[in-house]
């Protein structure tokens, strides 16, 4: 069963996202806080397995509490909800160790798909600020990939090995492996199944 600590300082918002899940039979609420300062200081004390935060509270930021736990080594996973779709602010979170970000406006269905995830080690956002997450990151003040990164990036989500894509780009196996490590440092990604879902969930394979 997931342990989970939940912090917003708007107490009806709070006492609604408790009741359902308490009725949801994955998890189980082990503390409660209404500002970030409180949230931070239960983390330390119970070590949920999830932290369901608010991104903006009082006294610390949901992704302030991110970057104490990245910190101190902690394994608690923090989960961010925000009213926000800002890609600026969801690239802020990601970089700051922040492991799913979800929509207030996103259903429970969803929250608990990425409470699930980010439990067993991936990450999580929402589906609509990730396509805009993805266009911030290839514009000028985001990330920009080669066109042969594109390629590349595109192959791998296909389902291609590195020999079939060097075959398919006439390139040695040595130079896919090294733009592959290239995307993943310019993503912030850190494996190939993150690479291919990331191209899935932002749209990438569609692009032009």
């Amino acid at each position: 069963m997931i342990s989970l600590l939940l912090a917003d300082d708007h107490a009806i918002f709070l006492q609604g996202l408790t009741r359902l899940l308490d009725a949801w039979p994955e998890a189980r609420i082990v503390a409660m806080a209404a500002d970030g300062q409180e949230a931070w200081e239960l983390i330390q004390r119970h070590k949920p397995d999830v932290a369901v935060v608010d991104i903006r509270m009082p006294k610390m930021s949901g992704i302030e509490i991110a970057g104490q736990v990245r910190a101190l080594g902690l394994s608690t996973r923090v989960v961010v909800l925000t009213m926000h779709d800002e890609p600026a602010l969801a690239l802020e979170a990601e970089r700051s160790g922040v492991a799913g970000y979800v929509l207030k406006d996103d259903t429970f269905e969803e929250l608990s798909q990425a409470i699930e995830k980010v439990v067993s080690g991936s990450r999580y956002m929402s589906p609509a600020v990730s396509k805009n997450l993805h266009a911030f990151r290839l514009s000028s003040g985001g990330v920009t990939l080669s066109p042969r990164e594109r390629e590349v990036l595109k192959l791998i989500a296909s389902g291609l090995s590195s020999k079939a894509i060097a075959r398919a780009l006439d390139i040695s196996p040595k130079t896919v492996g090294t733009h592959r490590s290239r995307l993943m440092a310019k993503l912030d990604l850190h494996s190939v199944a993150e690479l291919v879902r990331y191209a899935v969930e932002t749209g990438f394979l569609s692009d032009k």
